[in-house]
């Protein structure tokens, strides 16, 4: 509760570096959205950089035309409107990812890694994931690892810039090599998906894609081939850890609140019956279950601290002085611990979100989880829409509980999460199986009836 009990705005310094931290919604609606101009820039990352992501929109330090570009594809291939049109073969994927996940329960967050890179690769290139151990999903992880190397901003240069015009073999410069090692990821990353989908478009096999609408759009050459690429690298390098976060997330949730899952197993069978699987145009007749996922959004974000901001000129806000190039922090998990709008925060209380609550009106997690003012994650609508129809395909289907030994006694789970700066679930054991025999023959009509 650092952020509680030192109050809303933290200053800190390191070095010559200004570090804000604001630990208030309404600090945030403030700077992030009514000053968006002003607030709209990152932190310049010298190791980002030199790892050859400058070109990812997340590292883009000045809202430039580049990022207006990158903005401007994102409302092409990921508006709310857009994301619709994915629907039937989200669908598809998650009835796959049911029969799969049957198959092989002990592996539940080997399976999800598959759903959400398969949905995103479809929806990006076009390109069909078919196993755990695709290429494009490794090389995916292995760029995960990098950026978060790349932002976790611990690196010399971050703070003394000089240093990246020392020669590589100076002590203390090891970073330069490991930089170089990066910087051959980050051009896989942009390259070899697009490429697939050119060659794919050449040939005539291409099927609808984000990348091939660009490319439709593009006759006139006003966007660059470049922009286009790495606009796309940008949706599928973070696209599968944030929902793969949200949906550890649920999990662990249903695992320690069982009457939750029970709550929205009984909305669910009073809505949809068992003779079919839900589908997104179900989401409307299902309250409960959207406050499930408010909650799951809400009851640990994937990004603690949110992604920084940078701002360019000096700025006083609620009698502080902002210098000019500080890096600003919003507190998301200061804003979600906030017991003035989350009463108990640290509990699983998707009834808080109740129009029947009688409680303080709390705020739609989506308002501040997903970012803010120009910076808004792009990818927000899609994570919405796919995590909604998993987390209701998941209940409608399968018993989620607790593991148990071999005299049959539960086993109190250990949830760990990786860090403060991206919080995802570490893998644990649980037990998810299929609610009955039906159930499972259900799944496999339906996969079996969507090949045909």
């Amino acid at each position: 509760m650092r952020g509680v009990s030192l109050g809303d705005i933290i200053h800190a310094r390191a070095g010559s570096k200004h570090i804000i931290v604001v630990s208030s919604y309404q600090g945030l609606v403030d700077l992030f959205d009514l000053q968006g101009a002003r607030y709209s820039h990152r932190p310049r990352r010298y190791m980002a950089y030199l790892m050859g992501w400058e070109n990812l929109a997340f590292f883009r330090s000045t809202y430039d035309d580049r990022l207006r570009t990158f903005r401007r594809h994102m409302n092409v291939g990921f508006s709310k409107k857009a994301v619709a049109t994915y629907n039937e073969g989200q669908t598809r994927d998650i009835h796959l990812f049911l029969q799969r996940l049957a198959a092989n329960p002990n592996d539940f967050f080997g399976e999800a890694k598959w759903l959400f890179g398969r949905i995103i690769m479809r929806i990006t290139y076009g390109y069909s994931v078919t196993s755990t151990n695709d290429p494009y999903i490794k090389l995916a992880e292995d760029a995960l690892k990098s950026l978060v190397i790349g932002v976790m901003g611990n690196h010399p240069i971050d703070t003394y810039p000089f240093l990246r015009s020392l020669p590589a073999w100076f002590p203390g410069i090891g970073f330069k090599r490991l930089a170089e090692e990066a910087r051959e990821i980050s051009r896989r990353l942009a390259n070899e998906p697009f490429d697939w989908t050119l060659k794919a478009m050449s040939l005539g096999t291409a099927t609808p894609s984000f990348i091939s609408q660009l490319l439709d759009l593009n006759e006139d050459k006003d966007d660059s081939i470049d922009a286009i690429k790495w606009s796309a690298a940008t949706m599928y390098s973070g696209g599968v850890h944030n929902t793969l976060a949200t949906l550890g997330n649920f999990i662990a949730a249903m695992v320690l609140y069982p009457d939750v899952a029970r709550k929205a197993r009984e909305e669910l069978d009073r809505v949809i019956g068992t003779e079919r699987l839900p589908t997104i145009s179900d989401r409307g007749d299902l309250p409960y279950l959207e406050c499930v996922l408010l909650e799951t959004l809400r009851w640990h974000p994937v990004a603690p601290l949110g992604s920084p901001r940078s701002v360019h000129e000096d700025h006083e806000y609620e009698g502080y002085h902002i210098p000019a190039h500080s890096t600003i922090y919003c507190n998301i998990y200061a804003i979600t611990r906030d017991e003035r709008i989350f009463p108990d925060p640290e509990s699983f209380i998707p009834e808080r979100f109740s129009e029947n609550y009688t409680g303080p009106e709390p705020l739609n997690p989506r308002s501040f989880i997903f970012g803010a003012g120009r910076r808004l994650c792009p990818g927000n609508h899609i994570v919405d829409a796919s995590i909604f129809l998993v987390i209701a395909s998941i209940i409608a289907t399968m018993d989620i509980s607790k593991d148990k030994d071999e005299r049959g006694n539960e086993i109190e789970p250990v949830i760990t999460r990786t860090g403060f700066q991206t919080n995802q679930v570490i893998p644990f054991k649980c037990s998810i199986r299929p609610r009955s025999e039906r159930a499972l023959r259900l799944i496999d009509s339906v996969v079996l009836f969507e090949r045909e």
